[in-house]
């Protein structure tokens, strides 16, 4: 590209310093092959020049494409990411919960959320409706995250304590099913 711009100046400065030297006293022969020669440059830097129009206007066009992929992708993140949360907290128009488990939801998630040191916050809730609500939210998490991220992310027993998670998952769902939460 930017060797296209010089080249553009070179023929441009030519075009100039032949166009001059016709203009110059010097014989009518030489006169003639200067203007000749101005004049071939001067054609050879239209030509160039529309190239470097084009080219201009296609990266133009190109980056403003570009930026808009951009905006809509950032769009469609955005998007994605509020209907996850709308799923994640049981408020999604499609899901129909009573209002006292949606609130329980609501509450046991913005709990997990808010305590990330504690490494079991099952064990630190003891009350019924504290365990139902965990129970809730849990099993809303496996529908919409997986076994793996309530695994790893909500009873932090990942890695080499995984088949513990797994242990203690299918405790919180016997002890749902137990009480027909």
């Amino acid at each position: 590209m930017a060797d296209r711009w010089l080249k553009c100046n070179c023929l441009l400065a030519s075009a100039a310093a032949l166009w001059l030297a016709a203009l110059s006293p010097i014989p009518n022969v030489a006169r003639g092959i200067s203007y000749g020669l101005a004049l071939v440059s001067s054609v050879q830097l239209v030509q160039d020049s529309k190239r470097l129009m084009i080219q201009d206007a296609r990266r133009a066009a190109l980056a403003v494409m570009n930026l808009e992929l951009e905006q809509v992708e950032i769009a469609l993140s955005a998007q994605n990411q509020e209907q996850a949360l709308y799923e994640i907290y049981g408020a999604a128009p499609t899901q129909t919960y009573p209002p006292e488990v949606h609130q329980e939801l609501i509450d046991s998630l913005n709990h997990l959320v808010q305590e990330p040191s504690a490494d079991h916050p099952v064990e630190a809730s003891t009350s019924t409706s504290e365990k139902k609500a965990f129970y809730l939210a849990v099993k809303s998490l496996l529908e919409v995250k997986g076994e793996t991220y309530v695994i790893e992310q909500v009873l932090k027993l990942g890695g080499r304590r995984w088949e513990e998670g797994k242990q203690r998952l299918q405790q919180i769902l016997d002890e749902g099913l137990r009480n027909e939460w």
